[in-house]
């Protein structure tokens, strides 16, 4: 009988109630693959607790904002389960979800995975773009997980996937049935922002390649679309350091400023809606937006379980070669 591999999609995790919001926020400031401090292993834990404390309450009203919890566990297992079946017939895989800063934790889902004996092992992120503070912090943590647990499978990571066509195709169809949805439907009477998550701007200028990835996928899809107005910016950035630009906040009032009507939103580096896509763009941004006089704007949801995209994920793991 063919051996069975363990496909694990990767994902960052959210609260699953708002008592939960500290502790998560703790797990995130933690990663050493983020936040490098001098002395990591005495520092880190301190630093992790005091940012944790100050950043809860405004997190916390956010959650709130959008039901009380992230709904990034249920989409994911979503996609797990449509990937599963799409599976089905194409080889011998069992899907599993691993979250990064809340449960299923790296560790819970590695012990799992020992328990079953699992020798092969594909990692596959839910970040199209590759990025050390992602997919590279994801990776890390489980194979530190496997050293920690004595769990030697065979893993092979797909560590970008950016341009995987039925991935691209799935943004586009999503993107013209909600343009369908504004009063004039005219690409020429829409601004169109692809708005990314954020990165300091040292991170990629120390070689990670994520706002390269970002632009590639950016500048595909604009080719496929054809649409006249559209713009690339960066959210959710927090701190006092330079992150990417330009920031998105901005590009809607430079955008108003200059007549803008008609505004849809696409949350770019994002597959699983989450308080990023529903609260910072669904509630924040759209009331900067509104305050600036833009009548129409509409925030495109994220793929989730979309068809094409699940193709997408299935193409992904019959194309990783996991070594014997």
């Amino acid at each position: 009988m063919p051996e069975r591999t363990a496909v694990v999609l990767c994902n960052l995790g959210g609260p699953d109630s708002l008592d939960a919001v500290r502790p998560f926020l703790f797990n995130l400031f933690s990663d050493p693959d983020i936040f490098r401090l001098p002395l990591g292993w005495l520092t880190q834990r301190p630093f992790a607790a005091l940012i944790a404390w100050r950043r809860a309450s405004e997190a916390t009203h956010g959650y709130a904002a959008i039901g009380g919890k992230s709904p990034i566990l249920e989409h994911t297992r979503e996609q797990a389960e449509a990937l599963a079946r799409a599976l089905q017939g194409a080889g011998e895989y069992d899907v599993h979800v691993c979250m990064r800063y809340w449960h299923p934790l790296t560790r819970e889902v590695v012990a799992q995975l020992k328990e079953r004996n699992c020798a092969r092992v594909i990692l596959l992120p839910l970040y199209p773009q590759y990025s050390i503070t992602t997919t590279g912090s994801s990776y890390n943590e489980f194979m530190r997980q496997c050293q920690r647990q004595h769990y030697h499978p065979a893993v092979t990571l797909v560590r970008q996937w950016y341009d995987q066509p039925d991935y691209q195709h799935a943004i586009v169809e999503t993107l013209r049935a909600e343009a369908a949805k504004f009063p004039d439907p005219d690409p020429q009477r829409i601004e169109l922002l692809f708005s990314a998550h954020g990165l300091p701007r040292k991170i990629v200028d120390a070689g990670d390649p994520y706002e390269r990835q970002i632009r590639a996928t950016y500048e595909a899809l604009c080719a496929e679309l054809g649409w006249p107005h559209s713009t690339l910016c960066y959210q959710s950035r927090v701190g006092p350091l330079e992150w990417l630009r330009p920031y998105t906040d901005d590009v809607i009032r430079e955008k108003a400023a200059a007549g803008a009507k008609q505004m849809l939103v696409y949350p770019i580096a994002f597959v699983s809606d989450h308080v990023e896509t529903l609260y910072e763009l669904g509630i924040t941004y759209a009331e900067v937006a509104r305050a600036q006089g833009i009548a129409h704007y509409r925030v495109v949801p994220a793929l989730n379980s979309h068809p094409r995209f699940i193709a997408a994920l299935k193409s992904l793991v019959l194309n990783s070669a996991v070594p014997s």
